[in-house]
């Protein structure tokens, strides 16, 4: 059992005026220690670099160093409510005319899932992190089907691509994810580069994703990674690990357990100098434990009076959760962060109904979905304890 590192958001074309070779990305990757390259195809480039996509891992790849082009939905008409990050597909046919249709990234999920892929949504540092429900309709790459996406269990994973220093999990990407995973969705955290078009150089502060593998690296346990929300977002120094178990069940885990269970965590860290662990049940931090350098685990003993997700943090280091249902019941840890999301999704179809937001002939249909996801989350509004949602 290892430690490997994923970008899963990197690019050859369209953010700079030479395209960059695979071997030059295996060579950027490199630079940070990567075992994993996900190079993505995307509309800007989309002429050009669909001659690297094949399926399988680039013939660039060696040892250590994988490369796999695929798919993001970006600079497409599908691409306006959000960046859809596409893994592992067979094909980048998604539409036979994608400069023009379709508007939504709703059909392009279903279309990836179909085939076997997974399903990320990008740029989770764009959202606001005060709070505030997003209302910047100018900017590029919000993820506004996100949180419609996660409630549906269409999106594996969230990814970061912070642009400045500071903790792993930056505020917008923190609210956004604890909020839905708050409202009973699951999905994992991921950190990329989205190399040269956010970082225009490879270093230290650039997110990346930690998986731990069995036996050799290779791309499907990265996708297994991130399908099972077994991954953790990492800045700094890539000697630094962080990993959590509970009950000795694995992140992404589902655990079912009675009432008063007193659960068993393992916070393993792997880190060259002292670090202070904490541990998040439903976004809350509930304890924290100081921790020597080197490999070290943690024990630690913690009992929830309700279903929650629970993960673990360094500041650096951000882990997926593990899930645990409290005598069945699912988990809808906030209220508060439900009607959020409520208020949300109201204010999304309020934009598509008066034209603020594309979609073209795929407003009715993706206006039936956020109508669905809506009447989802009242429903889990109300499962929460939640009386009036203003």
């Amino acid at each position: 059992m290892s430690w490997a590192s994923g970008d899963p958001h990197i690019h050859s074309n369209g953010c700079i005026a030479d395209p960059i070779s695979p071997e030059q990305l295996l060579d950027v990757s490199a630079a940070r220690n990567m075992q994993i390259t996900s190079g993505l195809v995307w509309g800007d480039g989309f002429d050009t670099d669909r001659r690297y996509f094949t399926g399988s891992d680039d013939r660039a790849s060696r040892p250590g160093a994988i490369l796999h082009y695929d798919l993001e939905i970006s600079h497409f008409p599908a691409a306006v409510p959000g960046h859809l990050v596409l893994l592992g597909l067979n094909s980048l046919n998604f539409s036979s005319d994608p400069f023009h249709r379709p508007g939504s990234g709703i059909p392009v999920a279903d279309w990836a899932l179909g085939q076997g892929a997974v399903v990320g949504m990008a740029h989770g540092q764009f959202w606001p992190g005060d709070g505030s429900l997003p209302g910047d309709l100018e900017s590029c790459c919000m993820p506004w089907d996100f949180p419609v996406q996660a409630i549906r269990g269409k999106v594996s994973f969230l990814e970061t691509e912070q642009r400045e220093g500071g903790p792993a999990l930056d505020p917008g990407t923190g609210l956004l994810w604890m909020k839905t995973l708050n409202a009973g969705a699951r999905v994992a955290i991921a950190g990329a580069s989205d190399f040269p078009c956010i970082h225009h150089f490879i270093g230290g502060l650039t997110p990346r994703t930690d998986f731990i593998v069995e036996g050799e690296v290779t791309f499907e346990k990265w996708l297994e990674a991130l399908r099972e929300g077994r991954t953790t977002l990492g800045t700094g120094p890539p000697s630094r690990h962080l990993n959590l178990r509970v009950n000795g069940q694995p992140m992404g885990s589902e655990l079912r357990v009675r009432a008063g269970t007193k659960l068993r965590l393992s916070l393993e860290s792997d880190s060259p100098s002292p670090v202070t662990i904490r541990t998040i049940v439903n976004g809350a931090v509930v304890d924290s434990v100081n921790v020597a350098a080197g490999v070290q685990a943690a024990p630690l003993e913690l009992e929830v009076q309700k279903s929650s997700w629970i993960a673990a943090s360094t500041g650096l280091l951000q882990t997926s959760p593990v899930y645990v249902l409290v005598d069945d019941a699912p988990i809808r840890a906030s209220a508060a962060d439900t009607c959020y999301l409520i208020r949300y999704v109201d204010r999304l179809i309020d934009y598509v109904n008066r034209g603020k937001l594309g979609l073209g002939g795929e407003k009715s249909s993706a206006l039936g979905v956020y109508a669905e996801a809506k009447a989802e989350l009242q429903r889990r509004f109300a499962e929460a304890g939640g009386a009036t949602c203003p």
